[in-house]
Parts: C-alpha cells; sequence; structure tokens
C-alpha cells in the first residue's frame, strides 16, 4: 500500500510525539509508545501512527523476548532507536507490524 495515500500536514508536535513514543521504549519498553497512543488526539493520525506501531514492535519483541529468554532485546531496542532517528523527519515503517498499524491508526 502506498504511504502516499497517508500523506498529510505534520507539524513539530506530532514529530516530537512520534520520536517519545519510539525512544521511550528505551526506557519505558511499552509504557511510551502507549501513553503517547492515548493522549494524542485522532486528528494525529501519523503521529498516533506511528506509537500504535512502536507499541505492536515493543509487544511483539516482548513475546519473541520470552522466547529466547532475553536475546531478542537488544535487538528489538536498536530497532525502536533507529526508527526513533527516521521519524525526526521522515517516516517509518516496521516489518511485520506496520501494515496492522496502519490499518488501525487510519481506520475511519
Amino acid at each position: 500500500m502506498s504511504t502516499a495515500l497517508f500523506t498529510e500536514d505534520r507539524d513539530t508536535n506530532d514529530h516530537i510525539a512520534a520520536f517519545i513514543a519510539h525512544a521511550g521504549t528505551c526506557f519505558a519498553w511499552f509504557l511510551a509508545p502507549l501513553v503517547v497512543y492515548l493522549v494524542l488526539p485522532r486528528s494525529s493520525r501519523w503521529a498516533r501512527f506511528q506509537a500504535l506501531q512502536s507499541l505492536l514492535w515493543s509487544l511483539l519483541g516482548t513475546l519473541i523476548s520470552f522466547a529466547t529468554c532475553g536475546l531478542a532485546i537488544p535487538v528489538f531496542l536498536v530497532w525502536h532507536v533507529l526508527a526513533a532517528m527516521r521519524t525526526r523527519d521522515g517516516d517509518y515503517t516496521y516489518p511485520l507490524v506496520g501494515e496492522t498499524a496502519r490499518s488501525i491508526a487510519y481506520a475511519a
């Protein structure tokens, strides 16, 4: 699915919220994106999409970390940091959970 369909005006607050949702997982794992997702108004669809996919990625990381006795935690944390860096100025979509988050965040 093309991201051109979901282009919208993003202000600085949306980019800051997305950055907090992604980078906050280094300190508060799934709580940071959950709080950002719940606090943002529905009109901030892009930032809510970023927070939701960060939340889903954290939950997936938790499940895989349980299965690997914690060995997957550094991989998922690095992925969150990369996503935070990319959303400062642009857009990022996680593998596996990105399209699910997009369909939820952009639902009418």
